[in-house]
């Protein structure tokens, strides 16, 4: 209806790649980075595996290792593009995302042709959320619009209102008004009714009382020690032994007033990119100077210890 009225419409689908991954049918296995403990992500445009995190690349294989068919599951903007295609094949489409975006072909120079051309779709990941004034689009349409809901980190609410609160003000920005669907597993969850409505306020009651229930921030600080290096077990040994010297250090009369628990380490969420394993220290605490000038210390004796060679650690306050 939109593009027979001559109006445009934005499609967000914040995940790139044509499919999540490929799947045997028979052994259930999934093709994996050789350098990184994650899936490899399905790009029919080149038809090639590739892996987000470090770049590795690889043909698609024809069978599996067992010998079964590998089929591809999940949806990515390239699967999206493809299935409008299938859907409308007189209708042209644009996507901006990180495959298609370049130093020749920007992202201004795709929004221009998006906008002077009048093309029907621009489909896209979160890059098309933020700041664009395009009078022609009467209709946004947001996929899957709760998965950055489930990323794990405590502002993964924040995120989600955010984006879709920035996708939705996308439509209607000229003189007809516009209409923005968001399509979802959990379409009863609070976060997304509230970034329907764009009720600011409705977000800020109930995300404010959640986080001083778990004294996350701004009621508390929220502080990662990331280990990292090629020696697993080296990578973990560093990673205790930092943690023990503060526990230490937390016992002295100096720091009876400070509060800090912590917590690990364990693996990070992705335990290991480019062949370099990842553990995390999670502490729980408020960041005052004294705390801050600790850590400080512990990282430079950290860094001098022969023994954490080939291991980096860094800190990260509220990530």
């Amino acid at each position: 209806e939109t593009r027979d009225a001559g109006k445009q419409t934005i499609l967000l689908l914040n995940r790139r790649g044509a499919s999540r991954a490929l799947v045997c049918v028979d052994c259930r296995e999934t093709p994996e980075c050789p350098r990184c403990s994650v899936r490899l992500t399905y790009h029919s445009a080149n038809r090639r595996l590739m892996c987000h995190y470090c770049g590795y690349s690889q043909p698609v294989p024809d069978r599996c290792s067992c010998g079964g068919h590998l089929k591809t599951i999940g949806t990515g903007t390239q699967k999206v593009q493809e299935e409008l295609e299938f859907l409308f094949p007189e209708m042209p489409t644009a996507r901006m995302d990180a495959d298609t975006v370049s130093a020749v072909n920007t992202h201004e120079k795709i929004l221009d042709d998006f906008q002077k051309k009048g093309t029907p779709v621009l489909i896209g990941t979160q890059m098309v959320a933020k700041g664009l004034n395009l009078p022609e689009v009467t209709l946004v349409g947001v996929l899957d619009g709760d998965l950055s809901l489930y990323s794990g980190s405590y502002r993964a609410a924040e995120t989600t209102f955010n984006m879709l609160t920035q996708v939705v003000g996308r439509a209607g920005r000229g003189e007809e008004a516009g209409v923005a669907m968001i399509q979802t597993l959990v379409p009863e969850h609070n976060v997304l009714n509230l970034a329907a409505k764009q009720d600011y306020e409705g977000f800020y009651e109930l995300e404010i009382g959640l986080r001083k229930m778990q004294q996350y921030p701004p009621f508390g600080d929220l502080v990662t020690v990331t280990f990292t290096g090629q020696d697993e077990g080296q990578v973990l040994r560093g990673g205790a032994k930092f943690r023990d010297s503060l526990v230490e250090c937390m016992r002295a009369p100096q720091y009876k007033e400070e509060y800090c628990t912590a917590l690990g380490p364990a693996p990070c969420p992705v335990p290991k990119i480019n062949y370099n394993y990842r553990y995390r220290l999670t502490l729980r605490c408020r960041m005052t100077k004294q705390l801050r000038q600790l850590l400080a210390h512990l990282l430079r004796q950290f860094a001098q210890d022969g023994q954490n060679r080939g291991v980096s650690a860094f800190v990260d306050v509220n990530g």
